[in-house]
């Protein structure tokens, strides 16, 4: 009797050992399938035939797309985002402010606001368009929602254009600080905007546009696109003018938070509005819906985060301003070193920046003190 029950016991655990096996593969093979994108109807998932959409699919399951899987479209659709709840700020007007009062009031206050007016005569308030685009730069690479991925226009254009590509939860969008360099064509983009003249002082305009920290993008993003919450680099201020669309800014003073270890930096744009905000609703803030003409005056070390409700084009540019000196060297040498080096001989061979500092600037530091170096820096600001 006894053996009998053994081969029983025997039997069974056979059984169970078999039967846990074949789940375990069956969960990995679920897993191969569904998480490493191969070919199968996960939410999203739809055929294609055209060239633009076969590459634009490959493209989306190299960045790890998450499609609609977790139905943030759906919610962000459902919910009106549109009602400001934090406070206002100021909003001027280039044509009734003076240059001096700006500066004073704003730029070095560090203090944020809305400004009218800024690109009335620009050629790119007629001409910058999804599908204007297409016809001058469809074949043009842009970088698209960072970590330095291109993407050929014609085939962003074709994302735009395609509903259910646009249910992403986290849309791509195009987010380029190399636009003005990639040939005479693309570089005429730059004659189609003006920096204004409240925005002519910048002490990295010594440092030639290959040798500084980047400092310009192009923005193009759907609905529902945006930012991680993050500050912009090396103590540098911002301009961003809304050229079409319409985008929701939440900005926090700089003594909010002390890193990104702070909070979520991973999530952005309607994900973030959705369920991040009502966790710092709480915290003083201030809260901008920002139209097309509209330009925003972004100041050193505000916490911003950004959600387009339209499809928008923007431009925008970093500028280091002396009041931010002090704070912004000792940034750069910590990421950029070497440049840093060759940056403060600049500025001390220039005697109207260095008098703007007080006088020439010293430098104990040498090459030979730096241990370590970094050819590269990008802004998450950007990623508006």
């Amino acid at each position: 009797m006894d053996k009998k029950n053994n081969e029983i016991i025997q039997m069974r655990r056979s059984y169970i050992l078999t039967t846990v096996t074949v789940l375990i593969l069956l969960a990995y093979y679920v897993y191969t399938l569904y998480i490493n994108g191969n070919e199968v109807n996960y939410a999203g998932d739809f055929n294609e035939t055209c060239r633009a959409g076969t590459r634009l699919r490959a493209f989306k399951k190299n960045i790890g797309s998450t499609w609609d899987s977790r139905g943030i479209a759906k919610l962000f659709d459902s919910v009106n985002l549109e009602v400001p709840f934090g406070e206002p700020v100021d909003s001027i007007s280039v044509n009734t402010t003076t240059k001096e009062s700006f500066r004073e009031q704003y730029l070095y206050a560090n203090k944020p606001c809305i400004i009218h007016d800024i690109p009335n005569d620009w050629t790119a308030m007629k001409t910058w368009t999804f599908d204007n685009f297409k016809e001058r730069f469809g074949k043009c690479k842009f970088k698209v929602t960072g970590n330095n991925n291109s993407l050929k226009y014609n085939y962003y254009h074709h994302y735009i254009n395609t509903p259910k590509h646009r249910r992403d939860d986290q849309p791509t969008f195009i987010f380029d600080s190399s636009f003005a360099n990639k040939g005479k064509k693309m570089r005429e983009l730059l004659d189609e905007y003006t920096i204004h003249e409240w925005f002519d002082e910048d002490l990295f305009d010594c440092l030639s546009e290959e040798e500084r920290p980047n400092f310009r993008w192009l923005l193009m993003s759907t609905r529902r696109a945006g930012t991680s919450l993050h500050v912009d680099p090396v103590c540098t201020s911002a301009w961003n003018t809304m050229i079409q669309g319409k985008k929701r800014w939440i900005l926090f003073p700089p003594e909010t938070f002390t890193s990104d270890a702070d909070f979520n930096s991973e999530i952005r744009g309607a994900e973030w509005f959705l369920k991040e905000y009502p966790k710092y609703k709480h915290l003083p803030h201030k809260d901008i819906i920002q139209l097309p003409g509209e330009t925003i005056f972004l100041p050193s070390d505000w916490w911003h985060i950004t959600v387009n409700f339209e499809d928008s084009i923007a431009i925008t540019q970093n500028i280091l301003v002396p009041n931010n000196f002090t704070k912004a060297r000792e940034r750069v040498y910590e990421i950029l070193p070497k440049l840093y080096l060759k940056w403060i001989r600049c500025l001390n061979e220039d005697p109207e920046l260095y008098n703007k500092l007080n006088g020439k600037i010293f430098e104990y530091r040498t090459l030979e003190t730096i241990g370590y170096s970094s050819d590269y820096i990008e802004s998450e600001s950007d990623v508006e």
